[in-house]
This record gives C-alpha cells, sequence and structure tokens, in this order.
C-alpha cells in the first residue's frame, strides 16, 4: 500500500510555491521515522542533459508521517531547510511536491543552477532535537564551452616558397599532450589532401607553455637529389594554392576541443636557395635620449620563431634589454630599451640559427648543409654597427 494518501500532494493546501526546503532535508535523514518504509534510504538528483532547466530530486526511504506534521510552512522550517551556497540572501529554496509511487519528487520553482551546491540541513524535529544532521547534494555543472583558438600561423604571408621548411601555429590558451600532427592537413587547389608532407615527429615541437607547435615540412622532399624527393616529388609545387587546416578535434589542456575548425590559404612561389646577406638589411637607428624603438627591415621574410631569439643589440659589447616585435610578415624586426638610447658603440647582432623561410643562414644556403654538416656556425655572431639618430 502507498504510503500517501493522495498522488496530487502531500498537504492539504495549495503548493504552487510551498518552500523547497520543507520535505527534502527530511528525505536525507535516516531518523527513526524511516522505519516504516520497507525502501532502503536513497537520493537521486535527475537531470537530463538536453534538458538541465527540467531537473528534479527523488527521494525514498522515508516515513510519510514526517510529511504531514510538516504540514504546516512554518512550523517545518523549524525542522527542514535547503539552501543554495553562496547565495546573497540565503531563503529556503522553493519548489513543489509530488508522490511518484514510494518516492517523493521535489522540483524547484526555479531550476537548480548548474555548478551550485545546496546545503540540506535536518533538524531531527521542531524542538530542534539533537539527532540531527546536514549534507549537500549539487546540479552538475555544463561542459565547459570550448575557447581556445588558432591565434596565428606563421609565415604570416600569403607568399612563401616551394621549399618552405616549417609552419608555427599558435594558440590562444595552452594545448593538450596529444599528438599533434593527428589534427594538420595540406590540402592542394583541388582540396585533396597531399600525402606525407610533414616531418612524422612530435616530440620537442612545442614551446614551453604548449601554446606554440612547430610543424616541419619534410626536409628530404625539399632537398633535390635526395631520394624522398626523387620518389615523392616537393611537397609544395610552385605556382600552385594551398590550405593549411587545422582540425577543430585538437584538444586543449582543459581536454576540450577547438572552438572551430581552422584554414590558412597561401600560394606558393619559386624555391629560395640564396643565403641571408646581413649586408641588404636596413636599419632605422632611434634618436638619442628616447626609447624609440630600433627597427631592422629585411628584403624576404624570415622565420618567425628564431627572429624572436636569434637577433639582438649590442652597446659597448653588453647585450642591451628591450621589448622585441616581429611584424610586417616577418620583414621587420623591432626592439623598444628598456632605458633611453645612450651615446655608445651600437651593433645589431645576428646569432648563426637564423634562417628564412626556407632555413637558408647568414652566407650559407639549406641544400648545402650536408649530412656531415656538425651545425658548427650555429654559434656564429654575425654584426653591423648603427649609429643614433640626432
Amino acid at each position: 500500500m502507498s504510503l500517501f494518501p493522495s498522488p496530487f500532494s502531500l498537504f492539504p493546501v495549495p503548493l504552487s510555491l510551498v518552500t523547497g526546503s520543507v520535505v527534502l532535508a527530511a528525505l536525507l535523514t535516516l531518523a527513526a521515522c524511516q522505519r516504516a518504509s520497507e525502501r532502503p534510504f536513497s537520493v537521486t538528483l535527475v537531470a537530463d542533459a538536453a534538458k538541465p532547466s527540467d531537473a528534479y530530486i527523488e527521494i525514498q526511504g522515508i516515513d510519510s508521517r514526517l510529511l504531514r506534521d510538516a504540514a504546516d510552512r512554518e512550523r517545518a522550517l523549524q525542522v527542514f531547510a535547503v539552501r543554495a551556497d553562496g547565495a546573497a540572501q540565503p531563503e529556503p529554496v522553493a519548489g513543489r511536491y509530488a508522490a511518484a509511487g514510494e518516492a517523493i519528487r521535489f522540483t524547484p520553482v526555479y531550476p537548480f543552477d548548474p555548478g551550485r551546491s545546496y546545503e540540506v540541513r535536518y533538524r531531527g524535529d521542531a524542538s530542534g532535537g539533537s539527532n540531527g544532521r546536514h549534507e549537500r547534494v549539487s546540479m552538475p555543472a555544463p561542459p565547459a564551452k570550448p575557447a581556445t583558438f588558432v591565434a596565428h600561423v606563421y609565415p604570416s604571408g600569403d607568399i612563401v616558397p616551394a621549399n618552405q621548411l616549417r609552419m608555427y601555429i599558435e594558440f590562444s590558451a595552452p594545448m593538450g599532450h596529444r599528438p599533434g600532427l593527428d589534427h594538420v592537413a595540406l590540402l592542394d587547389d583541388k582540396n585533396r589532401q597531399v600525402v606525407d608532407p610533414f616531418l612524422p615527429v612530435d616530440g620537442d615541437l612545442w614551446n614551453a607553455d604548449r601554446t606554440r607547435f612547430t610543424v616541419f615540412f619534410d626536409p628530404g622532399r625539399q632537398k633535390r637529389g635526395i631520394l624522398p624527393n626523387r620518389e615523392m616529388g616537393e611537397s609544395l609545387v610552385a605556382g600552385r594554392q594551398y590550405t593549411l587546416r587545422i582540425g577543430r578535434d585538437w584538444l586543449d589542456g582543459n581536454g576540450q576541443p577547438l572552438r572551430e575548425t581552422f584554414e590558412r590559404r597561401f600560394t606558393v612561389g619559386p624555391p629560395d636557395r640564396s643565403p641571408l646577406d646581413v649586408a641588404s638589411w636596413t636599419i632605422g637607428a632611434p634618436r638619442e635620449g628616447t626609447r624609440e624603438p630600433l627597427t631592422v627591415s629585411f628584403p624576404e621574410s624570415l622565420d618567425h620563431g628564431l627572429l624572436l631569439r636569434a637577433i639582438g643589440v649590442r652597446r659597448d659589447g653588453a647585450p642591451l634589454i628591450g621589448q622585441v616585435q616581429v611584424d610586417a610578415h616577418e620583414t621587420r624586426w623591432t626592439m623598444t630599451p628598456d632605458v633611453p638610447w645612450q651615446q655608445g658603440r651600437y651593433e645589431v647582432i645576428a646569432l648563426g640559427i637564423l634562417e628564412d623561410l626556407a632555413g637558408n643562414r647568414i652566407g650559407r644556403a639549406f641544400e648545402v648543409v650536408g649530412k656531415g654538416d656538425k651545425g658548427e656556425d650555429d654559434a656564429a655572431v654575425t654584426s653591423r654597427a648603427f649609429a643614433l639618430a640626432r
């Protein structure tokens, strides 16, 4: 036999806005009044992910006599209380009750707040007995909305050489630890995926905070005359257009997919097999006593990642500290000093690791670097002197 005299209401008065705390906390206790129920005590928050606003709480194992004792609202509030954690006004939650078989279903007037906890406090009886208890229930928080996106891809220009060596993908937030190349594809001008254009390695291609991923075109296909180049041809063909596609399913550091799939279209120009020439750089000198930026302009785009760490300024042989910026499609490097420019002997320095988009270095073309190369030019330093403007 059902414990409840009516399937419509547990109270003899209308319950459209009866306070939810009246019964809910009582349903969380294993007080002596439970012994009349044959079902074990349980509390279940039922929430449909598709309709979170319809969530309700279902409770079993509570003696109906306890509910009848709570018919008077004011008296009930002395016994039960359900309040939202962190609420500015800690008033009891309002809701309606209904019998559901041998269970009680509580539905709040206003939907439970996703991710918020609710304190359920039971005093035992209206006199404030000592056998009270309190617990918490909560509505599951919704999945976080994807927020991370591809912020930049370098090189940023619309034209790259056919023997392009690498690309940098910068994200708006740290990314996860899954292999990155699984989510990067190169499409040709007929929207067909290019087969194996990238070097199949994934380790050590991230910066320290995992916001920049380096994609290497397979150098074996970029160099003429060696086996991969003869068998598969170059990854990029001059005169054609390509699309770099970065899939939305690439997970960020919070395990969420990217906000959207990213596509970057570019055109392939002739291969670049000429070494860098520092003499061709244009230096825009700042004025003495100011913090105007020093500018160094190049006749071609250089490697964005290397530009940030392979060029610097010295004053009387000592490094000068300042804020560095690269712009104009990686054809301009600027540095704003931390202190005003003072008279001295100035020079722009470039480390041996500096490269253009095709991997050519100062005084040395990429294709010259062979099997026996030990990279002894990495530590080399090339300099260009300049004087402050007046």
